[in-house]
């Protein structure tokens, strides 16, 4: 069955008796959707329009989940507050403005494949505002959630922070920024790294090294003969935002 039969049938388990919506027009209503786009909702149900840019969007904001070969997880998705009650703090102060937030997957755990970052266990929707300047103009994020045990970049990261990762920005590399990384054998962290050149080995040496540097080493690995000479292998995302409690830090 290909994608757009599964998507046309979740939507279609949406509506009838019983069921979220009892017409089309109710679902259509529910999205906020203007009378085109509704057209556009109603042909895609009927087969005759296939365009995913809005479809996927009304796919997420009726609660579906994207499941992709391999589990990945989709990126960021835009957030609406539908029927929302809101109370505002005083007169003449703005109320909530949907677009201002990015609904993002977090995982407790992160496993890597070639290039691709995957959920190993997903636990929920993570909600940031999108016009932090950190964040603005990024959509391809994850949150990664750092594990118990994990110590290797205290005192800045400790277990229970939280990691915004982009995982466009994994190209080229700045020193003394953080990322994401996989070891060869594809198991992930958040460290440091620094990219050369190794004139002895004849290959470009890549370093993952931490802020406990004490009890953590810096790990070397090799380009070409770890990763296939693939750098989207080794480093998966720049850690762009962090939250943690450092109250006793």
């Amino acid at each position: 069955m290909d994608n757009i039969t599964k998507l046309k049938e979740f939507f279609e388990s949406q509506i009838g008796q019983g069921k979220p919506f009892a017409t089309r027009v109710d679902m259509a209503r529910f999205l906020g959707l203007p009378q085109t786009q509704a057209t556009k909702l109603f042909n895609f149900l009927k087969g005759s329009d296939t365009q995913y840019t809005a479809v996927l969007d009304w796919f997420g904001r009726l609660g579906g989940e994207l499941l992709l070969p391999g589990n990945k997880i989709s990126p960021a998705k835009n957030v609406h507050f539908v029927n929302a009650k809101v109370i505002n703090a005083g007169e003449g102060l703005p109320t909530i403005i949907p677009d201002d937030y990015l609904a993002v997957p977090l995982c407790s755990e992160a496993g890597a494949g070639p290039g691709i970052v995957q959920c190993e266990e997903f636990q929920n929707w993570f909600l940031v505002y999108r016009n932090e300047p950190s964040i603005r103009l990024r959509s391809n994020l994850m949150a990664v959630k750092i594990t118990k045990g994990s110590t290797s970049m205290l005192p800045t990261l400790a277990p229970g922070d939280i990691v915004l990762v982009d995982r466009g920005e994994n190209s080229n590399p700045r020193p003394g920024r953080m990322y994401l990384v996989a070891e060869p054998d594809g198991s992930t962290k958040v460290k440091r790294v620094k990219v050369d050149l190794d004139k002895v080995a004849r290959q470009t040496r890549i370093t993952f090294y931490s802020d406990n540097v004490a009890e953590n080493p810096p790990e070397m690995f090799y380009l070409e003969s770890d990763y296939e000479d693939d750098l989207n292998r080794a480093i998966l995302g720049r850690v762009v935002w962090a939250w943690g409690d450092v109250s006793e830090r």
